[in-house]
């Protein structure tokens, strides 16, 4: 078998449906760095359930491109491990079809974990397209009290533990947009593509096996880029995505430890919870 061409980089893209959203994800990448892809990076992107006759219109945009799949939504896991599979980077971006980020800005990355060897992985401060700031690192979801209380108070507890504003070691940076050193990301095997890690939590469990291997991650407030949050799996049925979250959150803690009957319960119960909080939100709004 020949040997695979190392590179500096390997941008990993899952596709899934949002084919204006896709087109400038690539065109933010590819400005002004073609001789970074035409020599130490490579961008492998997998078809989850994209637009056939979009994707072969990119194809011929960018031939330097690596397209894979055939459109069946193998999920975010699978599509994840089997490009990373396919990668040859020293480092590894996970880079979702909705995030637009700079070469610049990935440059920025690359040098940081250059620098640092501590840390095994690194994530900008996602932003809205009006530059307001998101929530883009959270800890491990700790528990079913923790979860609740984080639904009634809107977040606050789930999320801002960490500031924006703040750079420094977190439990988990949203994969989203997440900078890995190959080597270790491999050693990891990528993410769990168990079928209840089909959408949600499999990000989380990716960052909790890192720091059970004694692994940490960063958050690297001074580099930026936008995240359309929620872009893609909003057009997912309601009931479906609501389904997944709670397969996901089980999972998770069934990993981490809990009965798995006790996991999954809580997990729907918290699920159903949400579901209203949000609901009951949105009708005092349009009052």
């Amino acid at each position: 078998m020949k040997k695979k061409e190392r590179k500096k980089l390997s941008i990993l893209i899952p596709l899934f449906f949002g084919e204006e959203v896709f087109s400038r994800c690539l065109e933010t990448l590819m400005t002004g760095s073609s001789d970074l892809f035409a020599t130490d990076w490579e961008i492998l992107v997998y078809n989850n359930g994209f637009s056939e006759t979009k994707l072969n219109d990119l194809c011929g945009v960018y031939p330097q491109i690596k397209f894979f799949g055939e459109g069946k939504n193998i999920g975010f896991a699978s599509a994840n491990n089997f490009l990373l599979e396919k990668s040859r980077g020293e480092f590894v971006l996970l880079l979702n079809q909705d995030v637009f980020i700079s070469s610049d800005s990935i440059l920025e990355l690359l040098i940081f974990l250059e620098n640092n060897a501590k840390y095994d992985c690194v994530a900008p401060q996602l932003k809205y397209e009006n530059g307001s700031d998101q929530y883009s690192c959270r800890p491990f979801p700790r528990g079913f009290i923790f979860m609740l209380t984080d639904f009634l108070t809107g977040g606050r507890r789930y999320r801002l533990l960490y500031s924006p504003k703040k750079s420094g070691e977190v439990d988990q940076p949203m994969a989203s947009c997440l900078l890995f050193r190959g080597e270790k990301l491999r050693a990891l095997e990528g993410f769990d593509d168990h079928p209840d890690f089909f959408l949600y939590f499999n990000d989380t469990d990716l960052s909790y096996r890192l720091k059970q291997s004694g692994g940490a991650s960063y958050f690297l407030s001074s580099v930026s880029a936008v995240h359309m949050h929620g872009n893609s799996t909003a057009l997912l049925p309601e009931p479906k995505r609501l389904g997944l979250w709670a397969r996901g959150l089980g999972r998770f803690w069934t990993k981490t430890g809990h009965n798995f009957y006790s996991a999954y319960g809580k997990a729907y119960v918290l699920t159903v919870a949400r579901a209203l909080v949000i609901a009951l939100r949105a009708i005092a709004g349009k009052r």
